[in-house]
């Protein structure tokens, strides 16, 4: 820990007087503070070394345009990250934000309106934008099961739906999306939704976001009530994005398909951050029942 807040102050402008760990999923984030400042630190992993450029110049666009985002500090160098010797992680220093966490349900429709400014606003992004994989959506989870000795008739279930779910995503328009935006990677300040974690961002698909944001179901526990819940949450959402952008029937229609490949995700992402023991055989055989589940339920809702 010395050698990093060694690292830190001399990188920036600033003297850090206490340091604490805040989470570790994808990177470590550190709460930071100097005199009467807070500030927050992440360290990404090396792999992870070009999303975390590339969120850097989306971020720097998005603040260019005045768009609520959280602020990324300067170095010494006017830089928009250091790399810490020896592991050569790179480490970026945002602004610490107060605020309140927006309730999703409730603020929807306005929630929706500035998702719809960021998607139309990115038109104008004249940098590169990555494009996530399939391994990335969905095939990291299936090798995740093989490795856990999964039951092959639940690996051989799990490998054929998300195969169907790829093969109508791959059908629907291309372009920005945030990648991972819910409620927990912004915050209400001042009357705007400043966004955060755009480690996910790509030139993928923008009804993504639009799903994730409509999620009203339960990681683990599955009830039929949570896809009418889910389908009313993106008729909120949706009030307020149309007034600025629009999606097509198809995309509309996609919701359900990315609320299953949130799950595919999500538990990737877990053992990614967290090694293979972190999750049971177990916790898949309940994913395995929840994804059939809701397979079966959006089969019948149409």
């Amino acid at each position: 820990m010395e050698s990093l807040v060694r690292h830190i102050n001399e990188a920036y402008a600033i003297h850090i007087r206490q340091i604490e760990m805040h989470r570790e999923f994808i990177g470590q984030v550190y709460i930071l503070e100097s005199g009467q400042q807070r500030y927050a630190l992440k360290l990404f992993p090396r792999h992870k070394t070009a999303d975390a450029l590339h969120a850097l110049g989306i971020l720097e666009f998005l603040a260019e345009q005045e768009y609520p985002v959280v602020s990324v500090m300067r170095t010494r160098e006017q830089t928009s990250h250091t790399i810490l010797p020896g592991d050569g992680r790179l480490a970026v220093m945002f602004g610490y934000l107060d605020g309140t966490d927006p309730d999703g349900s409730l603020e929807a429709e306005p929630i929706g309106e500035q998702s719809g400014q960021l998607h139309k606003l990115m038109r104008r992004y004249t940098g590169a934008l990555l494009n996530r994989t399939k391994a990335e959506y969905i095939g990291d989870f299936i090798s995740i099961m093989r490795q856990k000795d999964c039951e092959a008739g639940a690996i051989l279930d799990l490998e054929q739906y998300g195969n169907e779910l790829w093969s109508r995503i791959t059908l629907l328009p291309r372009s920005f999306c945030h990648g991972d935006l819910h409620t927990g990677n912004m915050i209400q300040r001042d009357g705007k939704y400043v966004l955060l974690d755009f480690d996910d961002a790509s030139g993928d698909y923008p009804s993504m976001d639009a799903a994730y944001l409509s999620d009203a179901t339960h990681f683990n526990h599955f009830h039929t009530s949570m896809y009418d819940a889910t389908m009313k949450q993106f008729e909120r959402f949706y009030r307020g994005y149309s007034r600025v952008c629009t999606l097509s029937d198809e995309e509309c229609g996609a919701v359900p398909d990315w609320i299953a490949v949130r799950h595919y995700q999500i538990t990737a992402r877990i053992v990614g951050c967290q090694g293979l023991g972190s999750v049971s055989k177990r916790f898949f055989e309940e994913q395995h029942r929840w994804l059939m589940e809701w397979r079966e339920l959006c089969a019948r809702k149409g």
